[in-house]
């Protein structure tokens, strides 16, 4: 009689650790897919999807960019935004995409565009019924972090400066963070970006920590910058 109040006893407690287990690889399946999902809807494109803070390529000046990238990320949401500004080539949209990487694995909404997919997207809304260009704002800036990268490459026009000014002085009143990548510097930034610009720039440096990147140019080894 022991022993089968023994035997039932270990089946019991197999069947428990058995459905544990069954219910811990359930989670990380589920979890595994809405990452991938997470992705999609990020915008990153194939190319970006594997880069980290631990493959990206640093010396001199480019460890503080490291630095500060890892920061933001580690202590993302209560972080001011990154403005990643320097030469082509050099890491900068590397550094962006790891942090889309590392917070859509922690499962934040992230969304990852460059400026002049933004801004199209955003067009295609005009003289259509349905969906607004007021629609898009708003789905860019309610994401938990907005990434927009190579900022200033978009022609410049009053229009898509006024969209821009839209969208950062949004995330600026919701304090919202922002990571943006540019090629140019403050003041070559807020020429560039037409009507609005200075008004960006100036919303910009107080939303974000500047982070200055130089460097040789690492797309000459099949790096994207």
């Amino acid at each position: 009689m022991d022993g089968d109040l023994f035997m039932l006893d270990e089946f019991v407690k197999y069947s428990i650790n058995k459905n544990q287990q069954e219910a811990k690889a359930l989670m990380i399946k589920q979890r595994q897919e809405k990452v991938s999902e997470l992705l999609i809807q990020s915008g990153l494109g194939k190319r970006f999807q594997n880069k980290t803070f631990d493959n990206f390529v640093s010396a001199g000046q480019l460890r503080n960019a490291l630095e500060q990238a890892t920061a933001f990320a580690a202590g993302f949401p209560a972080v001011k935004g990154l403005l990643l500004t320097g030469p082509v080539g050099v890491g900068k949209t590397h550094l962006a995409a790891a942090i889309v990487n590392e917070l859509t694995k922690r499962m934040y909404v992230v969304v990852f565009g460059n400026s002049i997919s933004i801004i199209s997207r955003i067009k295609q809304t005009y003289g259509k019924t349905g969906e607004s260009e007021l629609d898009i704002i708003n789905a860019l800036t309610s994401v938990d972090l907005l990434v927009i990268d190579d900022l200033g490459k978009e022609k410049a026009s009053d229009n898509t400066s006024a969209i821009l000014y839209q969208i950062i002085n949004r995330l600026y009143e919701e304090e919202r963070p922002v990571v943006i990548t540019t090629n140019y510097t403050s003041d070559m930034l807020a020429n560039q970006l037409g009507e609005r610009g200075q008004a960006i720039v100036s919303r910009l440096t107080e939303m974000c920590v500047p982070v200055i990147m130089q460097g040789i140019d690492w797309r000459i080894n099949h790096e994207e910058g």
